[in-house]
């Protein structure tokens, strides 16, 4: 397992890819990636959400010496849903500010745990420890959706075509 710092790390990276998004038009972060899909801005309020969601939920209870609660698994596709939703009613520019802001908010307060928290055992987590939760839902979950999106995005716009006019030119 990584060290604390290292996650840390790579969890800010996000913060990156988010940013070159400023550059992507609209039209391409708002169409489905593939047909059935979410879009890109769908996936980055996914991770959004759940980045400020885990931060009230987890991190701060951390803090304040209180009892995580770190978000049921079996609601996954409901949360899913509702944080795509988000997304879809931001602009581009909205959405990757606050995406940034919220991957930034929860890598500072994560810095601000003394070490031991990250070995702490999270009940309900499905993970051992705060560490490999991290690393499993933040770290492997974000290098999936990234490359996703790349994938797509170096396709470049979806082709549509023109409907048939019935003539032959």
């Amino acid at each position: 397992m990584s060290n604390p710092e290292d996650l840390l790390v790579r969890m800010q990276d996000l913060c990156g890819f988010m940013a070159r998004l400023s550059g992507t038009p609209a039209e391409l972060l708002q169409a489905p990636m593939a047909k059935g899909k979410w879009s890109i801005q769908e996936v980055v309020a996914h991770i959004m959400v759940y980045d400020e969601t885990f931060l009230h939920s987890v991190v701060l209870a951390l803090t304040e010496g209180k009892e995580p609660r770190v978000p049921d698994p079996a609601d996954n596709q409901s949360f899913n849903e509702s944080a795509a939703a988000v997304g879809r009613n931001m602009t581009k520019e909205q959405l990757i500010a606050r995406a940034i802001r919220a991957r930034r908010e929860l890598v500072d307060h994560l810095r601000r745990l003394p070490a031991q928290a990250f070995d702490a055992k999270l009940e309900g987590s499905g993970a051992g420890d705060l560490a490999e939760l991290l690393n499993d839902d933040f770290v492997s979950h974000d290098r999936i959706h990234v490359k996703q999106m790349e994938e797509y995005l170096d396709r470049g716009l979806p082709v549509v075509e023109p409907p048939d006019s019935g003539s032959t030119g």
